[in-house]
């Protein structure tokens, strides 16, 4: 036989059968026989290499490999994958590991993440800790992909990939945003519950069709404009696509848990504002109180250092207050000026107050608010702040 390339499987099955004879004929040291051998073994090597593929081993396989090397029983793995029930699933196949498993079992027993994860493609993600985030909250409101499954305790274990697949990389990205928080300075925000509530903030706004955002359509009249939708019933809706036919991403999504938050004005990456309401305080006078203070961000801090030059006020400073002061100022003003508000003089009944609301063409809940905050007494005009009214307004639509 002249050996050369083997190229098909006749030829494979040929040099099979040539290679056992030249081995049944126990050729001496040296010979042409055995060089024949050793070329043959050589190409027939050769041959299933680039036709025969050899199964991958199983997650289950590989563990079960390196306890064998290593001499370990099932209980031994428990610090790994969790209790023995577990343990038990995983080396039978019936449940799959989650990240963190992984991370622990090539970590801590040195098993080969390709072995463990046959699909993957270079290293693991940064690790994310998840008893940094309201993981549970964040699941129950939607944060996570549907993928993930619906029951709470049948994903529990997999708290990793649902905030690797949520946050996308951004778990260590600052996002430059303007808070409005209603806590006393005795009480700690929780700064990653309140990074993950923006993350979600600009992912409902980045999914929106909004056309491109002139700044200088937020001006005076434009303004006046939306002042007049409060009278309306629905006009927490209203304003709403009004200022995303403006290119501005109003957008409602509820606080997470020691966030303290009543609203956020942030700028997208994708070159627009966020105007974001927690709707904490299910009262008209909040809602518009709030929404206006966020314009005024928008109007007087946004447009002026927008992207990763903007101001985060997340540190309590002299230039915090300053700033906070100014867009209270313009929510108070957008509705009542100075002049007006001295000329109304004092309202004590809800008569005088809807009077003095349809003078000003605008929804008695605001004029009652801010008497409320002037006398600091939020007991008074309670059938006048539009209570249980807004959250209803956008969970319907």
């Amino acid at each position: 036989m002249n050996p050369k390339l083997i190229k098909t499987s006749g030829q494979h099955e040929a040099a099979l059968k040539r290679l056992e004879e030249l081995m049944l004929s126990d050729p001496s040291p040296g010979s042409t026989a055995e060089d024949e051998i050793e070329l043959l073994a050589f190409l027939i090597e050769d041959y299933e290499k680039r036709t025969i593929k050899i199964p991958q081993a199983t997650p289950a396989e590989a563990i079960r490999f390196r306890m064998e090397q290593a001499g370990l029983k099932q209980h031994d793995l428990v610090p790994f994958i969790g209790s023995k029930g577990r343990v038990s699933e995983v080396l039978s196949g019936k449940r799959e590991l989650t990240l963190s498993m992984v991370r622990r079992l090539h970590e801590g027993l040195g098993i080969s993440l390709k072995s463990l994860v046959q699909d993957m493609a270079g290293e693991l993600p940064p690790r994310i800790e998840p008893e940094r985030y309201p993981v549970k909250d964040m699941f129950l409101r939607g944060y996570f992909a549907a993928a993930f499954g619906t029951d709470w305790s049948a994903v529990k274990d997999r708290a990793e990939e649902l905030l690797q697949a949520f946050f996308g990389g951004r778990q260590d990205d600052p996002i430059c945003a303007l808070n409005r928080l209603t806590t006393s300075k005795k009480s700690k925000v929780d700064v990653e519950a309140l990074h993950a509530w923006r993350c979600r903030v600009l992912d409902l706004a980045g999914g929106l069709d909004l056309p491109e955002y002139d700044p200088e359509i937020l001006n005076e009249a434009f303004i006046r404009q939306l002042t007049a939708l409060s009278r309306l019933s629905n006009g927490p809706l209203v304003v709403q696509q009004q200022l995303r036919e403006m290119g501005v991403a109003m957008v409602t999504e509820e606080h997470l848990p020691g966030t303290h938050l009543d609203g956020a004005a942030m700028w997208h990456p994708g070159g627009f504002p966020v105007v974001a309401l927690t709707l904490r305080h299910n009262r008209l006078d909040n809602f518009w109180f709030t929404l206006f203070h966020e314009l005024g961000h928008v109007m007087k801090h946004l447009k002026q250092a927008p992207g990763e030059s903007f101001m985060d006020t997340d540190i309590d400073s002299a230039s915090e207050d300053e700033i906070e002061r100014q867009a209270d100022r313009f929510a108070l003003d957008a509705f009542v000026s100075d002049d007006q508000w001295t000329r109304l003089g004092s309202m004590n009944y809800a008569d005088e107050i809807r009077t003095a609301a349809k003078k000003l063409a605008i929804h008695p809940a605001i004029i009652a608010g801010r008497l409320r905050r002037e006398a600091g007494d939020y007991r008074k005009h309670r059938t006048l702040i539009g209570q249980n009214e807004v959250k209803e307004l956008f969970q319907k639509s």
